[in-house]
């Protein structure tokens, strides 16, 4: 069965009344940024499926093809340093050759070239890894000019010591009448929001509780929207209630244009920290997406060009490897 159309609500102006109030336009703007917050985010969900699944079918084999060309050059170049004759510069190329191939490979998980590593770089590839606390502790020491002796110091246990005692001072301060005045008017704002919230909900039950519906077609018809119903109150989605009451005509233009002033104040509220949860929860998504793929910030980014990164990346590794698979030939 198609999935039932949600219409997006918005207070249309009237030619014979007079012009949308501050709050009526405010209440138009957050509906249209919800709305591409969510499209955004969607785009996002649909896209990176697809981008895994075109990785691990077209990017994870070339990338192993790769690497087992370096890890036979690595076998060519450490044949021609054991049994051919250089002088001495042309030994140190070839070591360090060899040595930035495994290192690359151990990175990846090819820990047999280790020895080999550990040959030609003269290091030991056990120690490469430096221990962040060390480093700090290094650094604290030669800055400060204080020895902080052999023991360990934990700087995570320190830094939530001290932010507990701050909080426990913050705590035992007697709050001002301001900072009492501001916390009754939050509370009562959030009481106010939950019961409209709740009397959104309990209208559109009352119309589509698809029990009390005889007709098969209709009852499965309602099903569906009472399911976007639980769902959207589960995440106090003001939008995507008010839509489904549009859609179902339980709302129309005139009531949604005459919402009282101060529900409506409410009701902008409520949609703005909707936006601002939507904006982050894209954010966090972009930010997964910025690491995965070594980005800055300041990189433009977006699902369709997710699929061009992948492009680029595949027609990269093509040529590396076509040009890996020369130097092999000319062994």
């Amino acid at each position: 069965m198609p999935q039932p159309t949600i219409t997006t609500v918005r207070i249309e102006e009237n030619p014979h009344e007079a012009g949308l109030s501050p709050a009526q336009k405010k209440f138009n703007q957050l509906i249209e940024k919800i709305e591409a917050q969510k499209t955004l985010l969607a785009a996002w969900q649909e896209a990176i499926p697809q981008f895994q699944q075109e990785i691990t079918q077209k990017l994870l084999p070339l990338r192993h093809t790769f690497r087992e060309h370096q890890a036979e050059m690595v076998a060519m170049l450490d044949g021609l340093y054991t049994h051919e004759k250089f002088s001495t510069m042309q030994y140190e190329k070839i070591s360090y050759l060899i040595s930035s191939l495994c290192e690359e490979l151990i990175h990846h998980g090819w820990d047999d070239l280790k020895p080999l590593y550990d040959y030609h770089s003269g290091q030991d590839t056990d120690q490469t890894d430096f221990d962040d606390e060390a480093m700090l502790k290094s650094f604290l020491e030669q800055n400060s000019g204080v020895d902080l002796g052999d023991d360990e110091c934990d700087f995570s246990d320190a830094a939530a010591e001290k932010k507990h005692s701050d909080e426990e001072s913050r705590g035992k301060r007697k709050k001002s009448a301001r900072q009492l005045r501001k916390e009754a008017n939050e509370k009562e704002e959030e009481t106010t929001i939950s019961k409209m919230i709740q009397a959104v909900y309990r209208q559109l039950v009352a119309a589509l509780h698809p029990d009390r519906e005889p007709d098969p077609a209709e009852r499965e018809r309602k099903t569906e929207l009472m399911k976007k119903v639980t769902v959207a109150y589960g995440k106090k989605d003001l939008a995507q209630l008010l839509e489904l009451q549009f859609s179902i005509a339980q709302i129309d233009q005139h009531a949604v244009r005459h919402i009282a002033g101060d529900r409506l104040k409410y009701y902008n509220t409520m949609l703005q920290r909707q936006l601002e949860d939507f904006w982050q929860e894209v954010q966090h998504v972009e930010q997964h997406v910025r690491e995965m793929l070594g980005l800055s910030r300041h990189d433009p980014l977006s699902p369709k060009r997710l699929f061009t990164f992948l492009n680029e990346d595949t027609r990269s590794l093509r040529s590396q490897i076509n040009r890996i698979q020369q130097a092999l030939m000319l062994f």
